[in-house]
Order: C-alpha cells, then structure tokens, then sequence
C-alpha cells in the first residue's frame, strides 16, 4: 500500500475516470480503488469522504453505470466489484453517504434492473454474477439502515413489484443464495416504520411469497433455510408487534368452507355409505397452511422469545393485544362450530365426516398451544393481577346471589358478547376475561369431546362424563383424521390449571362445567400426552387453593370402575376394582399387537 493520503487517491481515481479510454489506466485505477476500499474500513474515513469528496461518489456511480455491463474486459470487472463495495462500506453509519447513494435515482435502477434481470446481462461467470449481485444487495440493505429517509426512497421503488419479483425469481431455484439477503432488506424497509409495515402487511402476494419459503421439510441446505427462517421470524415480529396479526391472518384466508369425507377405521355398512354419498365436494375446511404457518411463527416468538405479555396490562414483552386474545376465541369457537354442524347427521355418517381439514386441526392446535403460553402469567402479570385486581377473592355477585351458578354463567352480559371492549383490562385481569370470552368453555369441550388424537377402542367419537349421577355427552372431532395430536391435551389441562390459579371466580366456572372430573379422568399415563398426570395434577392443586366447593366435590367422588388401559393390557395386566373399592391386578394373556408394517 502507498500510503497516500484519501484526497489524492481519490484526486487520481477522478483523473483516470475522465478520460475516454480508461485500458492505459486500468492497473492504476485497480489499485487506487483497492487502497480506498481498505481505508474505507474507517469511520473517520467514511465521514470525510461524506464531507468533501461526495460529487467523486456520483461520478463513480455513473462509471460503474455505463461500464458494468460484461465481464470481458476481467480488470474493468473487477475495479467496479471493488467500487460497489467501496459504496457499500461508505454507507456504514454515516447517513450523508446513504443519502448520495441511494438518492442517485440513476445508480438505483440500474442496481434493481441487475438484481432483476442478471439472467439478460452478459456477465458469463456465475462467480462474477454472484459476487456483483451480493455486493448490490449488501450496498442497498447498508444504504437504508437507521435512515428512514433512505427506507422511503428505496420502498417507493420496490414496493410492491419488484419485491414480488425478486422473490419469485429466486425461490425455487436460488442459485446464488441470495433469498437471505432479500428477506434482509424487506427487514431494514420496514423496520421502525407503522405505515411500510402496513403496506407490507396489506400485499396478500408478497405476504404469501415470504411466509412460503418457511420449508416443513429442511433437512435439504438446513443452514440456508435457516437464514431464511431467521429473516422471515423478524419480518412477521415486527408486523405482529405493530398490532397486524388479524389483519394477516384475514388476509392470508381461502373464505372456503365445506365438508371433507376421510378414511374410517371402523367397518362400514351400506346404510352407511348411503348417508355420505351426497357428501362429497372439492374444496374442503377453513384454514390453509400459510395460517397454520403464521400461528407457528406467532407461538414460536411467544413462547420461545419469552413475550407472553399482553400490551393492555404490560407493554413491555408483549407481542399480542387483548384483542387478539379475543379474535383467536372467537376462530377457535367458529372452528367447532363449523364441525359440531354434523350434529343432525346420522351417528354413522358422523364418525365418517368432519367439516375440518387438516389445516383446521393444526390451527386448533396452536391456538391452544398459545392460550397455555399466555395464561401462564410472567412474575409482572401475576404480580399486577393479585394486586390490582385481586381474582382470588370471592366476587361479591356470587357472595349475594342464590341464583344458579350455570344460569349465571349464562346470563353473563360478557357471554353474549362476541367483541368484549379492551378496555375491561381495566375492570378485570386477563385469565378472568379469556373466561368470561369462553376458553374454559372450548378447553372443557374438547376434552369432553376426546379430540386429541385418543386412539382407543371406543366406537364412537362421543364421550361420557358422570357427575352426580348425570351423564353428559359430548360430541369431538372425527378421531379418524390424522392431527398434531401429541401433547394437545396437556395444552389444554394446562390452560385451565393456568386459569384457576389463584383465581375463584375460574375455578368455580371450571367446577360448574364439569371440568374438575374432566381433569382427574386424565391424571393417568397417556403416550400421546407425556407428563399429563402431572399437569392434571398441578391444575387440580390450583382449582382446590382456598375454594372449599371444589374440595368438597373432589371428596365426594367415589370410584366407580377403571379406565381402559391398552398399554397395561399389553403387558399381560388388568387392573380392577373390589367390592370394598380398592384397586386388585390379575396376570391375562398379554394382548397380541397387529402389524401395520
């Protein structure tokens, strides 16, 4: 290296760039733009060259306009590489560079159309190619950081279409691993901004595009799906932060509904298939994957980046509002309703039938996934609910008040209600208020329903619960098709063990819905639902703390028989009940498991 100082390297760069036939200067020139380049790694350099030599940046983006068109000529190549990252290292937290850099309206279209268009250049090496197009996506994404300016400039010339087409262009055939650093720049726009997230999260197109490069399957190139997963993450963060979660959860929606006839394990007769015939149709459910996809990134940032907050009660940590809590109800509830719609079929047809396809499954899933997450209060939640709302207490209503507790659950103004006004925050803590929206309801319903994937020898998909002598039947979802079974009922145990904690109004509701019975009829092993004993358990120890009424009940119950178990059967036990109510095992044939090999 000379050593020269930055004013003369660039005095001799201006001198080489003005003359028409640049062949003679060419090693010079190399070397000037390689000695900048490595100078430029400083601030201080950086900061000078914003403050006396910004018409040496526009003359040198118009050279590299005119000449980078092939890579015949190698050294003339590589001199504008090396000038494009040289602008690309000058837009590092000095602003007056991005300005000048993004500003020249010329320099930018010519980077957007090469980015585009690098199939139509005549650049031959895919080396070159790929070089020269990182170093313009690095150029623009360093050109627009913390410059809001700069972000409103380049959004206004890559929203919508260019983004749609820079996606497209790569996603399925990313030679050059550039879908990374795309998603990168859709970040840095956005970041900060209310209104370009708001564009953003408006573009049902792009918003697909993204949300699909989420792979199910990334054991193919897993670190670069992994970059790409990274961006995507921060992308949706920053819209679900920004209150854009309904929005795109509508927005992403087919507006299909229908029902889809799937395979039955049981024998079928011909009453049977007589009653389906007329079932069948083309499109099917509710919910599609791009949802299914969003609600796993939603419940991978609450619960892995630890934002279970809610914004109405604590906005710090929090992702969600309160009405979002609500809308996600109110999908879960539509969502049973679309299925619990079978009711006046024949039982035979039921069990054959569900208005849900496998999307719809795995949403419920999530959603119940979520509510455990949430309802499973941070230490400033819980500390804020005990002090200021106190849901511990015994409310006075149900203090003065003989009516029948259903009846008051039903009578409930907030029952009737579809849309509860956010600002009851204000009047009640959030368990209290998912309650009174109806999640103890949807939890106690699906495990009266058995959905959960229990893949037991019943015949039918109803199950029966006894309390004091009544029995009670619930329909649930068709057992027959395939869903993210393993681990469902525990989110739903724990959801309702969250929600009595330390909270009488919810545990008596919990109670008065059959829910406690409910619970412990699952404090038993389940393979699909490991660690439920103890979830149910722990729900249990949360419903009985300072409420006499549900200890009592738990005390009256008295044992009226064994559940079924398959697992001990196949070990060669069965388990009992004497005439004095104890528990007696006896050795039987261990049952012969069937080869579905």
């Amino acid at each position: 290296m000379r050593g020269n100082s930055t004013t003369e390297i660039i005095k001799s760069l201006l001198e080489c760039l003005s003359k028409e036939n640049n062949n003679t200067n060419e090693d010079t020139m190399i070397t000037d733009i390689t000695e900048l380049f490595n100078l430029s790694k400083e601030l201080d350099v950086r900061k000078e060259i914003s403050n006396k030599h910004n018409e040496f940046l526009n003359i040198l983006m118009n050279y590299i306009i005119k000449t980078t068109t092939n890579d015949d000529n190698e050294k003339l190549f590589k001199f504008n590489l090396t000038s494009i990252r040289l602008l690309r290292n000058l837009c590092a937290n000095v602003s007056e560079n991005q300005n000048i850099i993004i500003s020249n309206s010329n320099f930018l279209h010519f980077s957007l159309n090469l980015l585009e268009n690098e199939n139509n250049s005549d650049i031959k090496s895919n080396q070159n190619k790929k070089n020269i197009l990182t170093s313009l996506y690095q150029l623009l994404i360093n050109g627009i950081v913390l410059n809001d300016k700069t972000q409103s400039l380049l959004w206004s010339n890559i929203y919508p279409n260019n983004l749609i087409t820079l996606i497209e262009k790569y996603k399925d055939n990313d030679e050059f691993k550039l879908l990374p650093t795309n998603l990168m720049l859709i970040y840095n726009c956005i970041l900060n901004n209310k209104d370009r997230m708001k564009d953003l999260g408006s573009n049902k197109r792009l918003i697909q595009l993204i949300i699909e490069l989420i792979k199910e399957d990334d054991t193919f190139d897993h670190e670069y799906n992994t970059q790409n997963f990274h961006w995507i993450h921060l992308i949706f963060k920053s819209l679900f932060i920004n209150d854009l979660f309904i929005d795109l959860y509508k927005l992403l929606s087919d507006n299909k509904y229908s029902t889809e006839l799937v395979k039955s394990t049981e024998p079928i007769s011909e009453s049977t298939i007589e009653s389906t015939t007329e079932l069948t149709t083309t499109t099917t459910g509710k919910t599609n994957k791009n949802q299914v996809k969003l609600l796993n990134l939603l419940d991978s940032i609450i619960h892995d980046g630890d934002k279970k907050n809610i914004k109405e009660y604590i906005e710090k940590d929090s992702i969600i509002d309160l009405k979002t809590c609500y809308f996600m109800i109110d999908e879960l509830a539509s969502l049973y309703n679309l299925d619990f719609a079978r009711k006046d079929l024949k039982v035979a047809t039921q069990q054959l039938t569900t208005n849900l396809n496998q999307s719809d499954f795995d949403a419920i899933f999530f959603f119940i996934k979520i509510f455990a997450n949430i309802t499973s209060y941070t230490e400033e939640m819980l500390s804020l609910s005990l002090s200021i709302f106190k849901p511990n207490e015994l409310p006075n209503d149900v203090k003065k008040s003989n009516e029948d507790p259903v009846n008051q659950i039903l009578n409930d103004p907030f029952s009737k209600d579809s849309a509860i006004d956010p600002s009851a925050s204000k009047k009640y803590d959030l368990n209290t208020l998912l309650r009174k929206k109806g999640l103890v309801g949807i939890c106690i319903g699906s495990l009266h329903g058995n959905y959960g994937g229990d893949n037991s020898n019943n015949k039918s998909s109803s199950s029966s619960t006894t309390t004091d002598g009544e029995t009670v039947t619930s329909k649930g979802f068709n057992k027959n098709i395939e869903s993210q079974d393993k681990g469902f009922k525990i989110e739903l145990i724990r959801i309702l063990g969250n929600l009595s904690y330390k909270n009488r109004s919810n545990q008596d509701e919990i109670r008065e819905l059959g829910g406690i019975e409910i619970i412990l009829n699952h404090c038993r092993f389940d393979i699909n639902n490991p660690y439920i004993k103890e979830w149910s358990v722990f729900a249990i120890r949360n419903l009985c703390e300072d409420n006499i009424e549900n200890q009592n009940l738990i005390e009256s119950l008295k044992i009226k028989g064994v559940a079924s178990n398959d697992e001990l059967k196949d070990l060669g036990i069965e388990v009992g009940v004497t005439e004095n109510g104890t528990i007696k095992f006896k050795n039987v044939p261990k049952k012969e498991k069937e080869n579905n090999q």
